[in-house]
């Protein structure tokens, strides 16, 4: 949608809110923003643009009334509450690749600075006016081993240029491939606590979060080499602060970098004042071209997310290429209309199978099929959505699914029928089951071409009236003059037959809804066996 308001509550790059503006969005600046004005704000407000200053809280996301992304210019997302965006359908994206450079760089910059004694030296010339020499000698690097802490964007390029430094390289990362490491010119190790004894300097590379909260504790540290030295540009909750400050204390450890603390800032941080530290306030995203790139970027996965809905880089949507979008679009769509008929059907179709769903079979039949995980949260979302009880996307589909009792299952099986590729629904509500499927044809529209085994070919788009009739001549005349005598047009007419004696199926694309008076008289006709009307949408 053109036209959103966007509320920016950290500073980014010009560029960024020019491109915004650019193309017809609403920039709403905030920046000295306090955090109880920030549920205020947001109301009203389709996009939320922060860096590392804003904490969007829960009280916050739920406050919001027409949020659909959060965005975070950087790669860290520590500072939103994505389990409560979540939970309200909101998106979360981030720009991981903005600020590699720059992190990668600073982490040389604290490495450097830490074995050298660079900050020390500093300090004794310039402020305290001496010319000390004695107890800054310092190590060198070449020769030495570094133990890698995660091979990502970062980590892996921190990596090649210790390679360049004639150190020895080793990695933990327990999702890279062995081969992948190879190439790196990396030992992987399997098992961080054997690789810590090894290491002359750790250096961090991870995610936060509740897996590697406080990863580094005290035994972490007494694992590591007597005067082995560690530098952290991640997270601050990767480490256990007191717990390095006693290892520095005690001599242990012969010092740390840091740029990342706990609490930012670190006021009352055991690690202030601590020997063998050089710290800096969250430096390691902070350049001239990090700062542009990651605000430009953000800038245009909010503008295309807010108008196409592809939400680049969202942390909690399973989506792993979203450069696959184009690609995708036509299929996710199919997921989501045969998702919003099965809810349909559910509420009114088949009296056997109206009631509440409790389990939802999505068969992707031949393909290939790419992103299946967003693919079932689409028709996941399609069918929730259909039931009404509040709003219902692929980000909160799973868990709103789960909220409800349904189980969510998935096939992945040969082609049937004349269709290379078809995803079939079967739900499972009532006493009973629907089941549909669906193709994508070469127009690139969501076909229906089976509904409860009858074979069709309708479209799945605009209002859809769907009614089973004993199979007989003049049920379908008598439907299209009821119809007619209401003025609602017909725009096209699918019907699926079964074996002799069983009833048809009609699928029939209308021009304009049938209202509740009508869908009576037209349940009523004789022969008409259930009617059920679903509205679905046209693009």
């Amino acid at each position: 949608m053109t036209g959103s308001k966007i509320l920016v509550t950290d500073a980014i790059d010009s560029g960024a809110l020019d491109y915004l503006r650019g193309r017809g969005h609403e920039v709403v600046l905030a920046l000295d923003a306090k955090p109880d004005d920030l549920a205020r704000l947001v109301q009203g407000c389709h996009g939320w643009i922060v860096r590392s200053g804003t904490k969007v809280e829960a009280r916050h996301i739920e406050a919001a009334d027409v949020l659909v992304a959060i965005g975070r210019a950087g790669a860290g997302t520590d500072n939103i509450d994505t389990a409560a965006a979540t939970r309200k359908g909101v998106a979360v994206m981030n720009t991981p690749g903005g600020n590699t450079m720059a992190a990668v760089e600073h982490t040389l910059a604290l490495l450097l600075a830490l074995v050298r004694h660079v900050p020390d030296g500093h300090r004794s010339l310039v402020v305290e006016g001496q010319w000390k020499r004695s107890g800054l000698t310092g190590v060198e690097l070449a020769g030495k081993t570094l133990g890698v802490c995660g091979l990502g964007r970062i980590g892996s390029r921190v990596a090649a240029r210790c390679r360049a430094f004639e150190m020895r390289i080793l990695g933990y990362d327990p999702y890279l491939p062995a081969d992948a490491a190879t190439r790196m010119g990396v030992e992987l190790v399997a098992d961080l606590d054997a690789m810590l004894p090894r290491c002359d300097v750790v250096t961090l590379h991870l995610p936060g979060g509740n897996e590697t909260k406080a990863l580094f504790d005290a035994a972490r540290f007494a694992r590591m080499k007597p005067g082995a030295r560690l530098v952290n540009c991640a997270r601050g909750s990767l480490v256990d602060e007191a717990a390095l400050a006693a290892a520095l204390a005690s001599g242990h450890l012969a010092g740390a970098a840091i740029d990342v603390f706990t609490r930012e800032p670190p006021t009352g941080s055991p690690l202030l004042g601590a020997r063998g530290l050089v710290a800096t306030p969250h430096l390691g995203a902070s350049t001239v071209e990090s700062q542009r790139e990651v605000g430009v970027l953000i800038a245009r996965q909010m503008a295309q997310a807010l108008e196409d809905g592809v939400f680049t880089d969202a942390v909690n949507l399973p989506v792993r290429d979203w450069s696959a979008f184009a690609r995708l679009r036509h299929t996710l769509r199919l997921a989501d209309r045969l998702g919003r008929l099965a809810g349909a059907l559910a509420a009114s179709g088949p009296p056997r199978a109206r009631g509440p769903a409790r389990r939802a079979i999505l068969r992707y039949l031949g393909g290939p099929f790419e992103e299946l995980d967003a693919l079932d949260r689409t028709a996941t979302a399609g069918l929730l959505s259909a039931t009404g009880g509040g709003r219902v996307n692929a980000v909160n589909a799973a868990l709103v699914a789960r909220e409800r009792g349904i189980a969510v299952e998935r096939v992945v099986g040969d082609p049937r029928g004349p269709y290379p590729a078809t995803i079939e629904l079967e739900l499972e509500a009532g006493e009973d089951r629907i089941v549909l499927a669906g193709v994508v044809l070469a127009d690139g529209a969501p076909r229906l071409v089976s509904l409860d085994g009858r074979a069709l070919e309708a479209r799945l788009e605009g209002t859809i009236l769907a009614y089973a009739h004993q199979d007989r001549p003049g049920v379908v005349g008598r439907v299209g003059a009821l119809l007619g005598e209401h003025a609602v047009g017909v725009t096209r007419f699918d019907l699926g037959r079964g074996r002799r004696g069983e009833d048809a199926l009609a699928v029939v694309q209308l021009d304009t809804p049938a209202d509740p008076a009508l869908l009576a008289r037209l349940a009523q006709l004789e022969d008409i066996r259930w009617i059920s009307q679903a509205t679905l949408p046209t693009a």
